[in-house]
């Protein structure tokens, strides 16, 4: 819990989440999903900055594990509270034609909790 507990409340988020990347496309990554529990009870009382956080990184957690043969994914990422009210769409301008094809063709991970990363920038490179 403690992991997923410093990311959401990092100073920089972006590079807190950076790091969570690098950790899960790594050889090791079997072990960096098993640090990823977390108590499904707290997220009723995260901050909604906090709980927008977290529901971004359970979007990624999850893309990330469905494409790693071995990760283990915990339940707290399919909560139905991870969901956020508005697409998030970073990088993109919001009456965009590239916010539009991005919320339309986002992988089923991201569509379930309105968030949109671009699939390329959470890839290895």
């Amino acid at each position: 819990m403690e992991r997923i507990l410093n990311i959401i409340r990092a100073e920089d988020f972006n590079v807190a989440l950076t790091n969570l990347l690098i950790d899960l496309y790594s050889s090791d990554y079997e072990k960096y999903f098993e640090e990823l529990w977390f108590d499904e009870k707290i997220i009723d009382k995260l901050s909604s900055e906090e709980l927008d956080k977290l529901t971004k990184v359970a979007a990624i957690i999850e893309y990330v594990g469905n494409r790693q043969p071995k990760a283990k994914l915990y339940e707290w990422i399919y909560s139905s509270k991870l969901k956020l009210e508005e697409p998030y769409t970073p990088g993109v301008e919001k009456e965009s034609l590239q916010r539009i094809k991005r919320i339309i063709f986002a992988p089923r991970e991201f569509c379930i909790r309105n968030v949109f990363f671009e699939e390329e920038s959470i890839r290895p490179v």
